[in-house]
């Protein structure tokens, strides 16, 4: 796969591993996925949310009026008629991937949850940055943690529920860098059960690693027996912290059907709750049909195949990250990646692809936007432009696009015959 550039990795972790080098690093994930009915809720009323400006004097006010752009104000489809997802009694629910940490300047901090309050937003997706909890073994970073704690009951405060990401190897279990696998194991999994025991009252949703089936985050390549293996001991030991706890195995890059099929062949079946995808698909509209299933939104279907040949027909599917880049092409940039989508048209391709989850894949019950706000400036760089609003807090027509979904999707309907 060609993901030269663009979101991943790097994006997940810049708040929170204190080094040049990862704040520098860019990385993208792409392909695709599609599912069956579901719908969209909105966890907030009107009445209950913060006006930003009241909160920071500087944010933005958000009207989902003119936003000044020229490209926005295309026609939205509503949302079709849903129905209940046939792994468990729940409506889809929609979240976002948010990069603030501890160390994240209270005002920024104060301005993001306010504006994924004010879109209506259900799950906020944070890394727990293992590099920066857990120092050096059994020894814990307490100004992370407490800082941690702090952040998550701001979000729970705020009306959303938060799920863990556990990411970024610390140097004393591979030295070979934040982006390899442990060496061993058992240490990963000791670190999630004390961290599943330490947030037990807080968080019931833990994500273990992300996109283990791509190498800018199983370095030196993707071994799907390792990750397996990482997969049991994180359950095994979260489990044991805390029987009420759900997993999600890491977000696949993309519909990656064959890797998912070695982790059932190789035992992963008891040892994650719900599958974790991340269906990006390049510049391809929700609608359209690839060949290459990674990267199509239908490959979302073909991956319940594989779980429904393995008995794993009760599990849901949560999409971790989806998204459109708004992106334009740097001179000579070639590739995936090179060029992103217009504001006018990410904003109608998130809509599609709620509407398109909601009336096709009852099996996802969550569904995250990536990102909320842009990483950076960089015009041309997909990393830089994945946010919902811009890096200056300015909303896209991607913003109120998602406030739509999530405010007006509320009522399931009778399922389709």
């Amino acid at each position: 796969m060609n993901r030269t550039g663009q979101r991943g990795p790097g994006s997940l972790i810049a708040r929170t591993l204190l080094i040049a080098a990862l704040l520098a690093t860019t990385i993208p994930s792409e392909i695709s996925g599609a599912t069956e009915p579901i719908t969209p809720i909105a966890i907030l009323p009107d009445d209950d949310e913060p006006d930003p400006q009241e909160q920071d004097p500087g944010a933005v006010v958000i009207q989902p009026a003119d936003t000044g752009e020229d490209d926005v104000g295309p026609p939205h489809r509503r949302e079709p008629a849903r129905q209940q997802p046939t792994p468990a009694a729940t409506s889809l629910l929609i979240g976002v991937q948010s990069d603030i940490q501890p160390d994240t300047e209270p005002a920024i901090r104060r301005r993001e949850i306010a504006l994924m309050q004010n879109a209506g937003i259900a799950w906020v997706r944070i890394v727990l940055n293992w590099y920066a909890a857990e120092p050096s073994k059994g020894e814990y970073n307490e100004e992370y943690l407490k800082g941690l704690e702090s952040l998550v009951d701001e979000i729970r405060g705020a009306g959303m529920r938060v799920m863990l990401l556990v990411l970024a190897t610390p140097p004393w279990a591979n030295p070979r860098g934040w982006d390899a696998p442990p060496l061993r194991m058992r240490d990963l999994g000791d670190f999630v059960g004390y961290a599943v025991r330490r947030f037990s009252s807080r968080v019931k949703h833990w994500e273990i690693w992300n996109e283990p089936d791509w190498h800018e985050f199983w370095k030196p390549v993707p071994d799907v027996r390792g990750f397996v293996e990482m997969l049991r001991e994180a359950y095994t030991k979260g489990k044991a912290a805390d029987p009420q706890a759900t997993f999600i195995s890491g977000g696949l890059a993309g519909n990656n059907t064959g890797y998912l099929r070695q982790m059932y062949a190789l035992g992963a079946q008891p040892f994650f709750d719900v599958l974790g995808v991340h269906p990006y698909v390049f510049q391809r509209s929700p609608d359209e049909v690839h060949p290459n299933v990674r990267n199509s939104f239908h490959g979302l279907g073909e991956l319940r195949k594989i779980m429904v040949a393995n008995g794993d027909g009760a599990k849901p599917i949560w999409i971790t990250e989806m998204s459109w880049p708004t992106n334009r092409r740097a001179p000579g940039a070639t590739g995936d990646w090179a060029e992103g989508v217009s504001h006018a048209t990410q904003a109608a391709y998130l809509s599609r692809a709620y509407e398109k989850i909601a009336a096709e894949y009852p099996f996802v019950q969550v569904a995250m936007w990536y990102n909320l706000r842009d990483k950076g400036t960089n015009p041309t760089l997909a990393y830089h432009n994945y946010g919902l609003v811009h890096h200056n807090f300015e909303p896209k027509p991607a913003f109120f696009a998602l406030q739509r979904q999530a405010r007006t999707a509320a009522a399931p309907v009778a399922p389709r015959p």
